[in-house]
């Protein structure tokens, strides 16, 4: 993407985390990109790695060559699962770091924004993929994309001033990736969290591990709790909590998700509240 303004044209996907297991469906979404943009594949449709889509090698090899191919303009994950924390360590980010690009992902994706922004100049947001609903709000999302937008209405629950760059995703895989200093920004955060599939108490446990991680919660002025698939009521006093514990203010929304209803947020874009 050689523009000054950005105008999505080519988009290449890539599958850096889970197998795909449904290609009827990647297929059929794939055919509604086709009707608006150039489409490459960045991953082999026969391999079968268990729960990974590849070896590690072969995806951090198509993963670079997709930013580093000059006609595309955004690179997208087909889907989430497990597998970014295998290549996360392993990319020449030296390599793909001028590459103008934007990168597309949530979910296990989390951890590739968190190091892509920390390490090279491409721009990330965090959005839905192929599998789960990228092109189900379509015009929205390259939108949201083209014009670098945050637009999402937030529930005060600890009224309070933030300041700070929009930074985090899956807190399951944010918290995997936490493990060490390499990839926590250099500028004070608004952390943004959300997860499904986990109980309430590892959600816990999940939270204060952040909060143990003195650098990292130094940086950390706003937190924003998206949706954990869990009850209102069950989870409020888990929010009540943490707010007393970071001592930041608190937002609330249901458009940060893995549902079809997420909204596409520019990753690294500083805000105040």
């Amino acid at each position: 993407m050689k523009k000054n303004k950005i105008k999505v044209e080519t988009i290449a996907i890539i599958a850096p985390s889970g197998n795909i297991k449904d290609f009827e469906l990647v297929n059929k979404n794939i055919s509604i990109l086709e009707k608006q943009f150039k489409i490459k594949k960045y991953y082999d449709e026969k391999s079968s790695f268990a729960y990974v889509s590849d070896s590690v090698e072969n995806r951090i090899k198509y993963l670079e060559s997709a930013f580093l191919d000059e006609d595309v303009d955004i690179v997208i994950s087909v889907r989430g699962g497990f597998g970014a924390i295998e290549i996360v360590d392993k990319i020449d980010y030296k390599k793909i770091k001028n590459s103008n690009k934007i990168y597309l992902g949530s979910s296990d994706a989390t951890i590739l924004l968190c190091a892509l922004f920390k390490k090279t100049n491409i721009k990330c947001f965090h959005s839905l993929m192929i599998t789960n609903g990228f092109t189900e709000n379509l015009n929205r999302n390259i939108e949201i994309i083209e014009n670098n937008l945050f637009d999402i209405k937030l529930e005060p629950f600890k009224k309070g001033h933030s300041d700070g760059i929009l930074w985090g995703g899956n807190l399951s895989s944010f918290v995997s990736l936490m493990s060490g200093e390499t990839y926590i920004p250099d500028d004070d955060i608004i952390l943004f969290l959300e997860d499904l599939n986990e109980p309430l108490y590892k959600i816990d446990k999940m939270i204060y591990e952040i909060y143990r991680n003195k650098n990292l919660k130094s940086k950390i002025k706003g937190i924003i709790f998206g949706d954990f698939y869990i009850e209102k009521n069950e989870i409020l006093p888990l929010f009540e909590k943490y707010g007393k514990l970071f001592d930041v203010p608190i937002y609330l929304t249901n458009d940060i998700t893995h549902k079809n209803n997420n909204i596409t947020i520019p990753f690294g874009k500083k805000i105040q509240y």
